[in-house]
């Protein structure tokens, strides 16, 4: 037999020889196919079922990447109090992540008759590009100015219904909210650390928020000798790459001086990562400072200045761990930021020279205004892991792979594609796979168009798939399929995917499958 997906087999004469036969067959066919998630081989002596048509039309340009689904929105009771659920339809696209989307969903809710919307009066949106950040576990919201006209317990409340609502996602444990890139703190002055939200159901959020608040140092008391524990989201320095991935943990400060808790969350990035994959422990890195941390306000700059002064010794550090300069000013950027109230950036001297740019490779870099450091500046190497399927090393089955690339990017079947059409890298999980077609073969441009048609996606290559299918044998042909179908279908917002070059579905490479048709997700292809 030939075929997959749903159907998509050849026939013969012989089919309309036997009509009770031919049903039973049609039956096995069925069940051999995408319906049951498995490859069937060819056998010319069978008969088989006529080629799937599909009624989609090709894409050209990524459009149409649209869809509605259900999603749980926490929003708070009229007397401030709690959080009630309600179940909403969310606009979502497949060119942006879901929790953006449920976030703005979320914002954009008047409420119902016993739930109210999110800010009252105040009317809050999203700030900046990416306004909704996943890293890891951790989720991080940045909020637009109009925030800062609630109090701190109503953004308290709002904060923490949007961490309910995140968490509703199986990925998300951890929440930071920020305003305009800030963390802005539990107390009017900013000196209380929200830190990470998690979720929080049936509790009086109200009580919660003034237990919270208990913990800031009060008046009489000195700063420096007093303890909190708290969850903070830590921020890795990656090996391979340009990049940082994010982790949270619980964290006791043995001061709430802003300078000594710089220190202590410096040293838990020395420490290393407990979860996060190719991250080496930067041992000594806080043993490398000058001077302590100099917390400042300068003008212009709209918040804190946190002073970094490190010896030459920095580099040679770095460069023994495999990690770059752009990684660990990000990672340092990003923690200071997401976790001490009121810190709009960084600067850092490394043997008495002021860092006001970062390299990201020979050509390409990042330059600070001012030599200061903020938090957009490295939006672009927050990484989050995709899921690729590679061949094995035998090439006989698929290999599941988690490879960092820019958040944003994980749910983008464009993005996905080119990296796969990259084949295997060093920051990869797994080591032993190898590219089914050579790396690099194909490219972005070969890409037509991707489209989102119901519960379909839609994929249309240029001619140059047809010359990277070349010569591959019956199991590279059925690997290649499943290695594109299980990485899309990993991501997307669908159920099956219908494969086009140059606007026309083709036949395949070899006689082992048919690429007409849809194909669904097939993990009985992938190793254990």
């Amino acid at each position: 037999m030939s075929g997959r997906g749903e159907g998509a087999v050849k026939s013969n004469q012989r089919r309309r020889k036997r009509g009770a036969l031919g049903c039973l067959l049609c039956s096995a066919v069925l069940a051999l196919t995408g319906c049951g998630g498995g490859v069937p081989l060819r056998d010319e002596t069978e008969t088989t079922l006529p080629p799937a048509t599909v009624t989609e039309t090709a894409p050209i340009g990524d459009a149409a990447l649209e869809y509605t689904a259900d999603r749980t929105l926490f929003l708070p009771r009229y007397d401030g109090t709690s959080l009630i659920s309600l179940t909403d339809a969310v606009s979502c696209s497949a060119a942006r992540l879901d929790e953006e989307s449920v976030i703005r969903a979320l914002l954009a809710h008047d409420g119902t008759g016993v739930a109210d919307s999110l800010g009252g009066d105040v009317q809050l949106s999203l700030y900046g590009a990416n306004p909704v950040e996943v890293s890891g576990n951790v989720a991080t919201v940045n909020l637009a100015a109009s925030a800062l006209q609630l109090d701190r317990k109503t953004l308290y409340l709002c904060g923490q219904a949007m961490a309910n609502t995140l968490t509703e996602f199986s990925n998300i444990h951890y929440v930071n909210i920020l305003v305009m890139d800030k963390q802005i703190g539990l107390d009017l002055a900013s000196t209380l650390p929200a830190g990470a939200l998690t979720r929080s159901m049936g509790e009086d959020i109200g009580a919660l928020y003034e237990q919270q608040l208990s913990r800031r140092v009060q008046s009489g008391e000195n700063a420096a000798e007093k303890l909190l524990t708290e969850t903070a989201t830590l921020y890795f320095p990656l090996k391979e790459i340009n990049g940082v991935m994010a982790e949270a943990r619980n964290i006791t400060f043995s001061s709430m001086e802003p300078g000594d808790m710089a220190v202590t969350l410096m040293q838990e990035i020395s420490n290393g990562a407990a979860v996060v994959q190719g991250s080496p422990a930067l041992s000594l890195l806080t043993e490398y400072l000058l001077t302590a941390p100099l917390i400042s306000e300068p003008p212009n700059i709209g918040g804190n200045l946190i002073t970094l002064e490190f010896s030459y010794l920095l580099d040679e550090m770095l460069h023994a761990a495999g990690v770059s300069r752009a990684s660990l000013m990000a990672a340092l950027c990003y923690t200071l930021t997401t976790f001490l109230p009121n810190v709009a950036g960084i600067e850092v001297y490394i043997d008495s020279e002021l860092v006001e740019h970062v390299m990201l490779g020979s050509t390409s870099g990042i330059l600070f205004e001012n030599g200061i450091q903020k938090r957009a500046d490295f939006a672009a190497l927050l990484m989050d892991n995709s899921t690729l399927y590679f061949a094995d090393s035998a090439g006989q089955k698929l290999k599941e792979t988690s490879r960092p690339i820019p958040f944003y990017r994980t749910s983008n079947s464009r993005a996905l594609l080119n990296e796969l059409f990259k084949g295997p890298s060093a920051e990869d999980s797994a080591q032993d796979v190898q590219a089914i077609i050579p790396a690099g073969i194909l490219k972005d441009s070969d890409i037509i168009g991707i489209s989102l048609d119901g519960d379909t996606l839609l994929v249309n290559f240029s001619n140059a798939f047809l010359t990277a299918g070349q010569g591959l044998s019956e199991e590279e042909d059925r690997l290649l399929a499943y290695s594109l179908v299980n990485t899309l279908l990993h991501a997307a917002n669908a159920k099956r995917v219908a494969f086009f070059v140059g606007g026309n579905q083709i036949d395949g490479f070899t006689e082992e499958i048919s690429w007409k048709g849809w194909f669904l997700e097939n993990l009985g292809i992938v190793a254990d």
